[in-house]
Order: C-alpha cells, then sequence, then structure tokens
C-alpha cells in the first residue's frame, strides 16, 4: 500500500467513525414525536429541528475522541477547528434528510466526507466518504481512487449503477425544499414527463441518500437544479429568497461531498446542471454565489439525455416571467 493509499485509508476510517458514532445517537431519538420540531437557523441559512441538535451534539463528542487531529464543517456549526494543526478536513451533514425522517420515511442519512486542507478546499480534495443510513442498515463508503461498497447485514459488495432497459424506465429523484416551484417544475418538466409512467419521479429531499441509491442500482437519477435556477432564472434572488423564507437556499457542498465521491466511485456520471465536473464546488461556504447543482446518472448516454432534457427546460424557463 502506497502513502496515498495509507492516507485514503485513514480518511475512509475517520469517515466511518464519526458517521457510526452520529448514527447511533440519532436512531435512539428519530421516532421521538418532537424530533422534527423546528427550533432555529443553521449557519447554512437551513432550518435546525430538534433531531439536529441531538446530531450535532454527538458530532462534537465524535470528533473530541478522534485520535487524528482535525477540523469540521458542518451544516449547524459551520467551520470548527476541533484541534491544533488538523491534519484532516471533516464535511458533515448530521442529517441529510431531516424533513423525511421527522415524517418517519427511509430518506435519510448521516453524510462525512474527508478532505485534505488547504487554503480554500474543494469537492477535488475529497478523499473519502462514508454514508448511513438511519432507518436501514445500509452503509455506503468510498476512497478516491478505490471504488465504492455497500455494506448490509447479509454483507458487502462493490457497488454500480444499474440503467434501465429504455430511457423511459429512468426511476429518479427531484429534490424540492426551498426550489421555486414553478422554475423547478418548468425546467424538469420534460424529464417528468418522458420518465414519470414507465419509470418514476421521486420528491425524497435527501440528495445524499437519492445519489447513493443511484450508485446502488436501486435508483438511475438524481436531479438537483438549485444553483442554475438561481443563475438562469433568478439572478435578482427575488423568488429564492421568497421561498426560503427571505434566504437564499439550495444545494451546498456538505450536502453532497461524501456522496458524491460514492456514485463516482460506483461508476455513475455526476455533474452540476449545466453538465460541468463537481471539481470545484468549495466545501466550506454557503453564500448564494457558491450554491451548488447536481445530476447523477446511471450510464454516460442516459446521463447526457438527462443533460438534454433539463437544457430544453431551462429554455422554457427563460422565456417565462413570474412577474
Amino acid at each position: 500500500m502506497n502513502t496515498t493509499d495509507i492516507e485514503s485509508a485513514e480518511a475512509l476510517r475517520i469517515a466511518e467513525i464519526v458517521a457510526q458514532k452520529v448514527h447511533a445517537a440519532v436512531r435512539e431519538t428519530i421516532d421521538a414525536p418532537d424530533a422534527g420540531e423546528a427550533v432555529g437557523v443553521a449557519s447554512s441559512g437551513d432550518t435546525t429541528f430538534s433531531v439536529d441538535i441531538v446530531a450535532e451534539a454527538a458530532l462534537e463528542r465524535a470528533l473530541l475522541e478522534l485520535d487524528v487531529p482535525v477540523a469540521c464543517y458542518s451544516e449547524d456549526q459551520g467551520l470548527q477547528a476541533m484541534s491544533d494543526n488538523p491534519k484532516w478536513l471533516l464535511i458533515v451533514d448530521p442529517i441529510d434528510g431531516t424533513r423525511p425522517a421527522a415524517a418517519g420515511l427511509d430518506a435519510c442519512v448521516v453524510s462525512v466526507a474527508v478532505s485534505r486542507l488547504n487554503e480554500e478546499p474543494r469537492f477535488k480534495d475529497v478523499v473519502a466518504g462514508a454514508v448511513f443510513e438511519l432507518r436501514r442498515d445500509r452503509v455506503y463508503l468510498a476512497r478516491r481512487g478505490n471504488g465504492a461498497r455497500e455494506i448490509t447485514p447479509s454483507g458487502s459488495r462493490d457497488m454500480s449503477p444499474h440503467p434501465p432497459k429504455e430511457f423511459c424506465e429512468l426511476r429518479w429523484s427531484l429534490e424540492t425544499v426551498a426550489r421555486p416551484a414553478l422554475y423547478n417544475y418548468m425546467a424538469a418538466q420534460e424529464l417528468i414527463d418522458e420518465t414519470s409512467l414507465r419509470g418514476g419521479l421521486f420528491a425524497l429531499n435527501s440528495s445524499a441518500y437519492a445519489l447513493c441509491q443511484v450508485a446502488a442500482g436501486r435508483f438511475s437519477g438524481m436531479v438537483d437544479l438549485s444553483a442554475r435556477i438561481l443563475r438562469d432564472c433568478d439572478p435578482g434572488e427575488t423568488y429564492m429568497r421568497k421561498v426560503g423564507h427571505g434566504r437564499v437556499m439550495g444545494l451546498w457542498a456538505y450536502d453532497i461531498a461524501a456522496a458524491a465521491l460514492i456514485a463516482l466511485e460506483a461508476g455513475c456520471p455526476v455533474t452540476d446542471a449545466w453538465g460541468k465536473p463537481l471539481d470545484e464546488m468549495i466545501l466550506t461556504r454557503t453564500r448564494p454565489e457558491d450554491m451548488a447543482s447536481c445530476i447523477c446518472g446511471p450510464c454516460s448516454e442516459y446521463h447526457a439525455r438527462m443533460l438534454d432534457l433539463l437544457d430544453q427546460g431551462f429554455e422554457t424557463c427563460k422565456a417565462f416571467s413570474l412577474e
């Protein structure tokens, strides 16, 4: 094992340890009657729910118990240096999918990515990722350049996507939280119309969960149009702020840093909503100009078709005004 492999193995070990400890704490409280009660606003601007407080507390304990110095960026707390001279940067969403979790649905996970530290870490610096489902005993792991694995009580397997025989059979998710519905569905309309009968459209509201299902071959697509809606349809932020109750909300790096690596390592094409790689996605900022988008498909052919249909939808958006 060379130096790079040794370091990425250490990074994956850290991701697993932290994710497992947060997972254990959240599993104990996720079904509490007040788990989905809104209690505040996170550093990212998203709503903080009661169960998020439990998850963040478990994250802090896990970080303090690590035997390796790290810094951490999380949804609620933002960037924290947990020790002097940190070796790694952790990008953590303690619960991706708090809304479906509070509703008793499966689409909720703990997501931990581990990145190299530099002045402005980006997705290309992520070397390992771990995603733990909260309602099922399924774990997804990846090291950059070493593939992705799914671990369940019945064993471990290498992950790979499973394209349907025909494009119209695509089963895919569309993120909807705080995305202006008219633009979101108008941009996605061609893709929806082509796939909703023989495939399926799902609003899971957990980007990390959806990406892992594509990587595992259960789903065949994931779409989050946040940044493209903002830049192509709402550059003045009028409608994004309206649906975000005064804040510009959308997809941020902490949502997908681990899961996007897992999907890529499983062999899925993963890009932004313009078809560009996610490499330059900044990991530690949630300003409007840093908002991300994500399109994941089960193969290059279907990913290209998804982008083509979304391009058609955005052309319709450009000719439309909400004024």
